[in-house]
């Protein structure tokens, strides 16, 4: 039940938010999101936790932290599951919403660690395109560390409870397309749930999600508007900065020359009589 639930996440966060405390490393504090997942594979519920470590991809857990901050994750299908694979997921079921997401897009971070099985990462199609899908590794997936152009999917958490539970994800449905006959993420964009509930309603999904280190609500989402803003103005700022620099050190030369002409045009003054030395008050003869 939702009390039973609630009542579930309350313990949950105050065992978490302890260890949180004490996991400090070079790129922030680690912590934790629980996932309550249902329709899992032969029905039921079950959840699972990632640890967030921020110094493996500071931009990617950055984003992270900010949709689950924000409840992205509630009612999410696990669209695409591929046994052995990867398991992807956070589409929103609202058309506009995923609308209003679809281009708001974050740089790549480096590839620190190995997608290895039951790390999280996010999905792109291309460099500097990660907006909001992320997928579970369900297995070792050491290839996608330098996938073609994009230079790899950057892990950015991992799975430390509940992995049978990833693993009980349903998955009749397979691969979308072209691969297989699974769900369209272009059709999930367009149509959002109301397609998904339709045509494949044995998709399991996310309930809700809890995260510890409620003290920090609303610092990545200004932090990730900061950086937006300042990625905006870089290019700008690189354009008018050279042309800048060029017409200061123009007006320098005018203000140099038009000295150098007044000084050569300025009559010659009367040379002064030198005063007399002296020594005290007396003047030397």
């Amino acid at each position: 039940s939702g009390r039973a639930m609630g009542e579930e996440r309350l313990v949950w966060r105050t065992r978490y938010s302890t260890e949180a405390a004490k996991a400090k490393t070079s790129g922030g504090a680690s912590w934790h999101a629980r996932f309550w997942v249902g329709n899992l594979e032969g029905g039921g519920t079950g959840n699972f936790t990632l640890l967030v470590q921020p110094h493996w991809a500071p931009v990617g857990a950055r984003r992270f932290r900010r949709l689950v901050e924000e409840h992205f994750f509630d009612d999410a299908r696990f669209f695409r599951v591929v046994p052995g694979f990867a398991a992807q997921f956070v589409i929103p079921g609202d058309p506009d919403r995923a609308a209003q997401w679809q281009f708001r897009t974050i740089s790549d971070d480096v590839v620190r660690v190995s997608n290895k099985r039951g790390r999280v990462s996010f999905a792109a199609s291309g460099p500097d395109t990660r907006t909001t899908q992320i997928f579970v590794n369900l297995g070792d997936n050491r290839p996608l560390d330098m996938e073609g152009a994009m230079g790899g999917f950057a892990p950015f958490a991992e799975v430390v409870e509940g992995m049978e539970v990833v693993d009980a994800l349903y998955r009749g449905y397979g691969d979308g397309p072209p691969v297989g006959a699974g769900p369209s993420q272009q059709r999930i964009l367009r149509s959002g749930n109301a397609y998904l509930n339709r045509d494949f309603p044995r998709l399991s999904f996310v309930a809700t999600v809890g995260f510890d280190g409620g003290d920090a609500v609303g610092l990545a989402a200004r932090e990730e508007d900061l950086s937006g803003v300042l990625g905006r103005l870089w290019l700008p700022l690189a354009v008018a900065g050279p042309l800048l620099l060029c017409a200061l050190v123009a007006m320098a030369r005018v203000f140099g020359e038009v000295r150098r002409r007044c000084a050569e045009e300025e009559p010659p003054r009367r040379a002064r009589a030198p005063a007399p030395q002296t020594l005290g008050h007396q003047p030397l003869e």
